[in-house]
């Protein structure tokens, strides 16, 4: 090999070193990023529906809102806010592909602000996973993806600022999460995921305030659980029912004054009578109206609750098997 093919290898050699060590030394592009949202993103964003509120207008049918929703099964189930779709003429569901679908309202529970809508697809949807919030604890990372402002698939991330904030509605005591994701109109009925991509709320509403920032809240996944599970089965949520009418005692002997019973209602066929005082249910001592609901909304109709009454000096325990909250309730105070 003469001196010229030499340094000709030489040189190519040298070129190729070259740049392997600098291939080694300069960082390769990241293409799986390690980042948790986007692996989330990805994961959740076929299970994430827009969902449109229609009214009929000289004949036509217009989009009046705009939310979000959670499909729950293969089959066409998904759940949203109440608020999304009350008052609708018509709803239209429109998946991430592109298609749209007119929804049939299943039921709705406006004091968990929740509804749930079937549509018929024409091949399976994805579900989302569900996840027990009530494992979830303040700081975990949050990602919400909803349609925000109508701008579809908008993703915000955050973290769990709060949990079991309450809120009172119908003399009924509802628990959300907060957080600080961004929740804007058409984030309602979205879903806040964890970062394994599984339910552990929906997004429902947020402090609309000048000067505050960073607080929404979501309905915890357990909660949406039961009630979708209700309002697929029965249409409503059946809630957990005693059928009495109680206030608060001062002084002596404390408790619960009893002082309506509904006839044939789950107390009355127990033998709780009007002037009996309840003392405690299932070992917790209740002082007022919301520490008896507290104790009672922990079960679900069919469920059994012990209650220790006073009956003038004589001390009675009973067993009462709860029913369902009427659908209408007698004027007044609701009954518990």
């Amino acid at each position: 090999m003469n001196a010229q093919w030499k340094a000709f290898w030489f040189g190519l050699i040298g070129l190729l070193l070259g740049a392997l060590i600098v291939w080694q030394a300069v960082p390769a592009r990241v293409t799986d990023n390690s980042w948790p949202v986007v692996r989330v993103v990805h994961q959740v964003k076929d299970s994430v529906v827009v969902v449109l509120n229609n009214r009929r207008v000289g004949g036509k049918e217009q989009p009046r809102g705009i939310g979000s929703g959670v499909v729950l099964n293969r089959q066409g189930d998904i759940v949203t806010n109440y608020h999304v779709v009350a008052g609708a003429d018509s709803v239209t569901v429109i998946l991430t592909n592109g298609q749209r679908y007119p929804a049939q309202i299943v039921g709705t529970d406006p004091p968990t602000d929740l509804a749930v809508l079937r549509i018929h697809p024409t091949r399976p949807l994805s579900p989302i996973v569900f996840a027990r919030s009530s494992a979830i604890q303040p700081g975990e990372l949050v990602v919400a993806i909803g349609n925000s402002l109508g701008l579809t698939h908008t993703v915000t991330v955050g973290v769990i600022s709060a949990t079991n904030r309450v809120l009172y509605r119908d003399g009924w005591e509802y628990r959300l999460i907060q957080t600080d994701a961004a929740i804007n109109p058409g984030n309602s009925g979205g879903p806040l995921v964890n970062t394994a991509g599984q339910l552990i709320g929906i997004n429902s509403s947020k402090i609309a305030q000048a000067g505050v920032e960073g607080i929404g809240f979501a309905i915890p996944s357990d909660t949406v659980r039961y009630v979708v599970h209700e309002l697929i089965q029965f249409g409503h949520v059946r809630r957990p029912w005693l059928g009495i009418e109680v206030q608060p005692v001062t002084g002596s002997p404390g408790g619960l004054l009893v002082v309506r019973v509904a006839p044939n209602g789950p107390a009355s066929r127990a033998g709780v009578l009007p002037g009996d005082f309840i003392m405690t249910v299932n070992g917790v001592r209740v002082l007022n109206r919301q520490d008896l609901l507290r104790v009672i909304e922990q079960k679900t109709v069919g469920g059994t609750v012990t209650a220790n009454l006073l009956r003038g000096n004589t001390p009675v325990h009973v067993t009462i098997r709860l029913g369902a909250t009427p659908a209408k309730m007698a004027s007044g105070q609701p009954m518990v």
